[in-house]
């Protein structure tokens, strides 16, 4: 017997996030974007969702939650959630999924928790949560590789969510081998600077390095404090003075980090939450750009965050 799920009216889903353990440019492609080579840690922290499936159009509401709102586009139609809901809906109606008593249509209100521009993949953590949940909500039963495909039309780092797992990744990253990251506990002390870093003017700057060679992926994984980087670090912190100090007194404290995607946030693995408390009260008293921090898990492998 074939029954439709019931509509989410109330249940918030966790979407989560990510850290770029490193984040490594090996050329400029032909179609203009960036060969990468990185592995995303995903993490057990991020924005909510609430979805209620039982509308006949799409609508997207915002609310605050550890974070203001800030950086929610004008057109409500350009808002990242909108175009996923919108893409999953289009597809069913290619495949000829729909039918005049299932309208397609969802109510999200996302509480925002992550920063706008810090690097953890928010929007793209969200929007793989919302095409999961609603490819289920809607009955459309769409294979995990087709939630990936859908996925990539909307931001390159949406499949690693789609997946659930960390992995390393290749091409713009979407190219994934799913593993586990070694010398960490999975639990990770994460600053959110006072600073925003926009992806677009990063990937234009002069000085960012763009010829990395590529390595195999295992010895760059078991090496990824030493051998691995991330090329976006110089060129944000020699904008942000301030935000290398920070970092600079971060590594000191706990031995090892760095920022992850194209910043601003940093982040250190540690090997409790009482050692990442420790950390974060002597730190933030000493420099103005600390706005606040939280402290994230590696899920359970195979387990997604929401």
């Amino acid at each position: 017997m074939n029954t439709r799920p019931p509509s989410c009216t109330s249940d918030w889903l966790r979407a989560g996030s990510k850290l770029n353990l490193y984040l490594h440019i090996n050329a400029r492609r032909p179609d203009g974007y960036h060969e990468l080579q990185t592995f995303f840690e995903l993490l057990d922290y991020g924005d909510e969702l609430r979805v209620d499936t039982g509308h006949p159009d799409i609508r997207i509401d915002w609310v605050a939650g550890d974070e203001p709102i800030t950086g929610r586009p004008d057109n409500p139609h350009h808002d990242l959630l909108y175009r996923t809901a919108q893409r999953l809906r289009d597809t069913a109606r290619r495949l000829d999924q729909t039918s005049p008593d299932r309208p397609l249509g969802a109510h999200v209100t996302l509480r925002k928790n992550l920063p706008v521009g810090g690097g953890l993949g928010g929007g793209s953590a969200a929007a793989a949560c919302l095409l999961q949940h609603l490819n289920r909500a809607w009955g459309l039963g769409l294979p995990v590789d087709s939630l990936a495909r859908i996925g990539l039309e909307l931001g390159a780092d949406v499949p690693v969510f789609v997946g659930g797992q960390s992995a390393t990744a290749h091409g713009v990253g979407e190219q994934l081998n799913p593993g586990v990251a070694p010398h960490t506990s999975g639990i990770y002390l994460v600053v959110v600077p006072r600073v925003s870093s926009p992806t677009t003017n990063l990937f234009a700057a002069p000085t960012l390095r763009r010829d990395l060679p590529k390595q195999p992926d295992a010895p760059l994984l078991s090496h990824w404090r030493e051998e691995g980087i991330n090329v976006f670090e110089s060129v944000v912190l020699a904008n942000h003075p301030a935000l290398g100090a920070l970092l600079d007194d971060l590594r000191a404290e706990t031995g090892f980090a760095r920022m992850t995607g194209s910043g601003a946030c940093l982040f250190a693995p540690v090997e409790s939450e009482t050692q990442a408390r420790r950390m974060a009260e002597k730190l933030a008293g000493r420099h103005g750009i600390w706005r606040r921090h939280f402290v994230a898990r590696r899920p359970a492998v195979g387990k997604s965050a929401s």
